[in-house]
């Protein structure tokens, strides 16, 4: 029989491993043939009293039965203790209380979330950061006009496109090596970058692998924090942190990079080097080894099998079609074959990757289908489309706008996009004042659509931020949007995270970044597409743009309105899914 051990009541208690009774009942699951069976189990520390010397003699034969059965009952009893106390695909809510990441004391643990904090953080400045430098990038490495844009989609692209994967691979190998590979691998190929100063080639290269490295820590960061923090309502709140540094890190790159190329943008680059490298050190000393979930011994698929080579190929040659296609069209034009081919070639591909996932066994797909399962999934992961693309748009259209048209330095830029980032500390703590703004997205998600629907009427009528009209309408307009943004994106990527069972942290974390930078992409586009190709009047060049992203926000607020279903707790959730995801593949985990 192969099977896992669950915990079982005995006089009304739930016995953990270490805390058996002598003998009780034991239930197994049996992956042969999905069964619950009952084993009795004797420990060698409960052995039966020795027969006193009045006590007749049994025969020798009988003596020897006697011993094997012990040595059976010790070695079962051993097994039993190592399968429950490993943290295994399918392990219950209470046994994550016990894994050895939840058990690190309270400021190492802290310290590490600060780490997590600053991959997340450092990721988005790769992209935000580089936008207000793409100028003076292109002179040095000799861009065409046409080709500047991938000084920011080489990095981006790789980043969202291999993401998923990195998910897969979180989730089936160590995620602290996968973490600490990853953010030490950002920082050399950020510090090989700064010295790339006239190949456009090994430039953009460059920060492609650079887009890699960074993918490699996120889906690892959310599965070693949801494992260190096991209490629904302390991971929460860890959670809000680590999305919060990915917000800030979208307006503080704009103000780390105005502030070294002061000197020059190679400093930029630079300072992210030193920042990755010094702290993937600080993870290497400070993170345990815990191994993964993935145990050979108990599961018959090989690992590599696992890691769905086929799929990964399907999603990442969907996903970099539909971006390039994205991001050629306005430069190209919409009629172009820049366009029209790689947009034509990424639904067949994406419709193939989602066919192809449906078909074979979640614990093999890079998405598993068993994901679906999860209460709110599909309307969550929509309403993650809430707030970056608030953020994405807004900055591109300013500071270009402030550059081209009133000649401002990167610095000025930086200064007057700053109250974004600001806004994001206050919305941070709000949140952790008032665990609603996370626990209550039904409230939650259509405030933020208000605020940002708000925020964008200003930005209409501020005809580009002129004088006075940066702080009657610009300044306004970034507070109130961007704290919309960052409490939707709490709302709903945190949700995301929390409701789903832990073992499947990972690639939960990896989904809600890839749906963000989709929505950015999209909205992006759609903004180059009506901004056209010239600097008119803000209402012909710019303000076109806030009209769609109202319709766009208020689409997404009211689907999840009307969508949304009240959740049990996480604990509950966590149970309710394993077993629907049991009853429809016959599998633990993912």
């Amino acid at each position: 029989m192969s099977g896992v051990a669950l915990p079982e009541k005995v006089d009304g208690t739930v016995h953990q491993a270490g805390f058996l009774p002598t003998a009780h009942t034991v239930k197994y699951l049996d992956t042969a043939d999905h069964n619950t069976v009952e084993e009795e189990v004797h420990h060698e520390h409960s052995k039966p009293s020795e027969p006193t010397s009045t006590a007749p003699s049994l025969p020798e034969s009988q003596n020897h039965a006697q011993t094997t059965s012990k040595a059976g009952n010790t070695a079962a009893g051993n097994e039993l203790e190592r399968k429950l106390t490993q943290l295994r695909e399918g392990a219950t809510d209470s046994e994550h209380y016990n894994h050895p990441l939840a058990k690190l004391g309270q400021n190492r643990k802290n310290f590490l979330l600060f780490i997590f904090s600053i991959a997340s953080f450092v990721d988005i400045c790769n992209v935000s950061g580089v936008a207000v430098a793409v100028a003076q990038i292109s002179f040095d490495i000799k861009l065409e006009l046409s080709q500047i844009v991938w000084i920011i989609t080489s990095y981006s692209l790789c980043f969202s496109a291999f993401l998923l994967f990195a998910g897969r691979l979180a989730d089936l190998f160590p995620a602290q090596i996968i973490f600490e590979g990853g953010f030490m691998a950002l920082g050399i190929f950020s510090l090989v970058v700064s010295f790339v100063t006239s190949n456009k080639f090994g430039f953009l290269i460059l920060r492609g692998l650079g887009g890699i490295s960074g993918a490699l820590t996120i889906p690892s960061a959310f599965h070693l924090l949801v494992h260190m923090f096991p209490n629904p309502a302390e991971q929460q709140k860890k959670l809000a942190m680590l999305s919060l540094a990915g917000g800030l890190g979208n307006v503080l790159g704009l103000v780390l990079a105005g502030l070294c190329m002061e000197a020059s943008y190679h400093w930029f680059f630079r300072l992210m080097a030193i920042i990755c490298i010094v702290f993937s050190i600080c993870a290497i000393f400070l993170l345990p080894y815990t191994g993964s979930t993935y145990s050979s011994a108990n599961d018959p698929i090989p690992r590599w099998r696992r890691m769905d080579v086929p799929g990964v190929i399907l999603m990442m040659g969907a996903l970099i079609c539909f971006i390039l296609s994205l991001t050629q069209g306005p430069i190209d034009g919409w009629g172009s074959a820049s366009f029209i081919a790689p947009f034509i070639i990424s639904f067949p591909l994406g419709i193939g990757f989602f066919f192809w996932e449906s078909r074979i066994p979640p614990k093999t797909a890079v998405l598993p289908s068993s994901i679906w399962k999860i209460t709110n999934i599909i309307i969550l992961s929509i309403a993650v489309l809430i707030g970056f693309p608030f953020w994405a748009t807004s900055q591109i259209a300013y500071s270009t706008w402030w550059q081209e048209v009133y000649g401002w330095s990167p610095l000025h830029v930086a200064a007057a996009m700053l109250p974004q980032g600001l806004v994001c500390l206050v919305a941070a703590a709000f949140a952790q004042l008032f665990p609603q703004v996370i626990t209550k997205p039904r409230i939650t998600i259509p405030v933020a659509g208000v605020l940002i629907i708000v925020g964008e009427i200003l930005q209409v009528f501020s005809d580009g931020g002129p004088g006075k009209h940066y702080w009657k309408f610009c300044f306004p307009a970034f507070l109130l949007g961007s704290f919309g943004a960052m409490i939707g994106f709490f709302a709903s990527a945190i949700n995301v995270i929390t409701y789903c069972p832990p073992e499947m942290a990972g690639v939960a974390g990896a989904w809600t970044n890839v749906i963000a930078q989709i929505g950015g992409a999209v909205t992006l586009a759609v903004q180059a597409g009506m901004q056209g190709t010239g600097f008119v009047t803000w209402e012909k060049s710019v303000a076109r743009t806030w009209y769609f992203m109202i319709a766009w926000t208020a689409l997404i607020a009211i689907q999840f309105v009307v969508f949304y279903k009240e959740p049990m707790t996480p604990e509950e959730e966590h149970d309710a899914a394993r077993k629907r995801i049991m009853e429809t593949t016959g599998e633990i985990g993912v």
